[in-house]
């Protein structure tokens, strides 16, 4: 293996050589120590924002009232109904803030921190123009989408109350989506961290009080999950933009103009664009998937997909965590011309993908029952997510070089990349062999179906990754 310098300590800030930037150069020292010291921070970041999302599930599907004995069940199938949605409007916050990191990083990468700064200005601007266009247009057609996907009566107006709240709320996620990248790109981590975490723990905390309506707080059900999540996303973005413009200044409005916005703009959308249409067909076959399910199978059924659906945050929350680590090293370096320590990078972290989802997989495999019995007591819904544990875990390590690939490429300036494997994997592969094994074998058909997907593409994108893809940087 090729051997490499100590890591460096924090470059000089160009503009006043006496003074420290926070920003640290990663084409100095070894791949493997900077990657660990972005995941440890990352990590636990991810999982607080996964926790969140998980809690809420938890609390949803423990509902109960003297009317509706089945409550928890048709509130765990209405967020099945929601959360494709909401993870599309997310996908597209995250596929913006790859193309944030990828320009900055690499604007660092060539020692142009000047321009650094004006792209991270007109990267908050373009993020809450293109959400808010985004999320009107979700709002505009979402009874119409709701009906094709399968939801009705009860369900389809928990789902409709749900979305109306934390759709609009995406927008405000989206700046401190980009003032995380913004962080992320100088080679940051514990703050872009903690902007993460402090959003997730507002959430977890106002969570009880709003959907049971403990105390002085009216029981809002599943609004009350939405206005938790909304609320601690409202925090998180002030608080990311109060670092990233007063804190770090990291951020130069006054120095922009409009050419400068122009260009930023170009440079970020060539890869912002295509990477939010990479995250965007994520959640979109996971809306495939449900209304196969739904129109095929029962309300059970959707149930128990949306908790192995959130199941899946456990295993994957490290790898998500990786994905982060992986763009500002890669941008860097590839802005810096050594092709070598990139492609180190791509095999460090594949090897980490094997690592976790190995470990993972065993535990899920062990308590499998326990996990399930977490989300819901219903006893048909924890026998038909079962079988998820015993087929789909083992093979997280290919869906985690999908999306590692995807994200490294992303900093490259090489969106397509990631474009066609996430498609490969996720429209082609996932949705058919989702409905070929719905109609053979049910449920468990399903999972045999996302085991496949995930093997394949996972090893179409790594191999293709090493051998064949170039591992230099476009000029930011």
């Amino acid at each position: 293996m090729t051997k490499f310098s100590e890591p460096s300590k924090p470059v000089m800030s160009e503009e006043n050589p006496k003074k420290k930037s926070t920003r640290i150069d990663l084409t100095q020292g070894k791949i493997s120590r900077h990657i660990l010291r972005m995941l440890g921070p990352f990590s636990i970041a991810v999982i607080a924002l996964l926790s969140a999302g998980i809690i809420d599930t938890i609390y949803l599907g423990r509902l109960t009232s003297d009317t509706q004995p089945n409550l928890g069940v048709l509130a765990l199938a209405a967020v099945g109904f929601a959360y494709p949605l909401t993870f599309l409007g997310n996908s597209a916050n995250i596929g913006l803030g790859a193309g944030t990191l990828s320009a900055i990083s690499r604007a660092i990468g060539q020692g142009d921190f000047d321009r650094a700064r004006r792209h991270a200005a007109a990267a908050i601007i373009m993020a809450l123009c293109v959400m808010t266009g985004l999320v009107a247009l979700i709002l505009t057609v979402l009874p119409l989408v709701l009906n094709v996907m399968g939801a009705d009566g009860l369900i389809k107006d928990m789902a409709t109350d749900y979305l109306l709240i934390s759709l609009p709320g995406l927008v405000i996620v989206s700046v401190a989506m980009t003032s995380n990248n913004i962080l992320r790109a100088s080679g940051e981590a514990a703050l872009p961290s903690i902007i993460m975490i402090s959003g997730a723990v507002i959430n977890i905390i106002l969570d009880p009080f709003l959907i049971y309506g403990w105390g002085p707080f009216p029981r809002l059900e599943v609004q009350g999950a939405a206005i938790a999540t909304v609320t601690g996303n409202v925090f998180a973005s002030l608080f990311g933009l109060y670092i990233v413009v007063f804190h770090r200044k990291a951020v130069s409005f006054l120095s922009m103009t409009f050419q400068s916005l122009k260009r930023a703009w170009k440079i970020i959308g060539a890869v912002g664009i295509p990477a939010a249409f990479t995250n965007i067909i994520v959640p979109f076959s996971a809306a495939v998937a449900v209304a196969i399910i739904a129109r095929s199978l029962t309300v059970t059924d959707v149930a128990a997909f949306t908790v192995v659906s959130r199941a899946e945050m456990i295993s994957v929350g490290l790898l998500y965590a990786l994905s982060a680590c992986i763009g500002a090293i890669t941008g860097q370096n590839g802005g810096a011309g050594l092709t070598e320590r990139v492609r180190l990078t791509f095999k460090i972290c594949y090897t980490i993908c094997v690592i976790w989802s190995t470990f993972m997989a065993i535990l899920l495999f062990v308590f499998a029952e326990q996990v399930v019995g977490v989300f819901t007591k219903d006893a048909m819904v924890i026998a038909a997510a079962k079988p998820y544990f015993y087929i789909v875990p083992i093979t997280v390590f290919a869906y985690g070089f999908v999306f590692v690939t995807a994200a490294g490429f992303n900093a490259l300036g090489r969106p397509l990349y990631g474009l066609t494997f996430t498609g490969i994997r996720s429209l082609v592969l996932y949705i058919s062999l989702i409905y070929i094994g719905v109609t053979l074998d049910g449920l468990r058909g399903a999972f045999f179906g996302i085991a496949g997907a995930n093997i394949l593409s996972g090893l179409l994108a790594a191999g293709w990754a090493l051998f064949k893809a170039p591992m230099t940087a476009k000029k930011s």
